[in-house]
């Protein structure tokens, strides 16, 4: 009931991604050519198996799952990590136009209702982020975007239950190898209690290494979830 009434007394006059003009909101945050090239990116070639990048015709899987394989079920994506999918993503995070995450939670939503694969999803998590990320932004990203796929899902989403327990230099700049490093046993879950058992649908907003994903992994299956499976607005080109 929210989203109507923030369009209507705060509309964008621009879309988020191209700058046409029009009337674009928390409903339609972007425009029609927009969502057209984001739907044909989307088809743009097959998906890994295990982690869903994009891969080039006829694999099946990437490089990285293939030598280690990852400890999550299934990991997709919405689209791949490229403009407009990029710019959306640097949008809400970046320039803090929060308008933009219920229209991408539903779409997130939409990827995992769609693949068989996820089956039952029992408790939502998204990844958390860094102290010194949300004093600059103000919110957590990956947060918001769980709170609407799990409306859109109708399952609790829990937020604060997993944690980092120590900061972290930014992931951006690093190699594969040193991202690894940087996450290891970074990320805890406060309460063991309330994952036992369950099958846990891990929320981030980018999947590139994979390190992010496999650490928070880790440390659910550790305190005793029986599943994790991991949905993002954007993923990679494996090969």
């Amino acid at each position: 009931m929210l989203e109507p009434l923030l369009d209507v007394l705060f509309p964008q006059g621009t879309c988020c991604i191209c700058r046409r003009p029009g009337r674009f909101g928390c409903r339609q945050p972007w425009c029609q050519e927009c969502l057209d090239t984001m739907t044909e990116l989307q088809n743009s070639g097959p998906n890994c198996e295990r982690c869903g990048k994009y891969l080039p015709e006829g694999a099946t899987i990437c490089s990285d799952c293939q030598s280690r394989p990852p400890l999550f079920d299934i990991a997709r994506a919405v689209g791949p990590y490229e403009d407009p999918f990029r710019i959306t993503t640097k949008v809400l995070k970046f320039m803090g136009r929060k308008y933009l995450a219920p229209q991408m939670g539903r779409m997130m939503a939409s990827k995992v209702q769609s693949e068989p694969r996820f089956g039952r999803i029992d408790l939502i998590v998204p990844v958390p982020i860094s102290k010194n990320s949300l004093q600059v932004r103000g919110f957590n990203q990956t947060e918001l975007l769980a709170r609407y796929i799990g409306k859109a899902l109708v399952v609790k989403t829990a937020c604060g239950l997993l944690v980092r327990t120590r900061e972290t230099p930014h992931q951006t700049e690093l190699t594969k190898e040193e991202r690894e490093r940087n996450l290891a046993c970074v990320f805890q879950v406060a309460d063991p209690s309330k994952v036992k058992d369950l099958s846990i649908l891990l929320v981030d907003d980018v999947y590139t290494t994979g390190a992010t994903s496999r650490e928070c992994t880790r440390a659910l299956l550790e305190a005793g979830a029986d599943r994790v499976c991991v949905i993002t607005w954007a993923t990679g080109r494996g090969f």
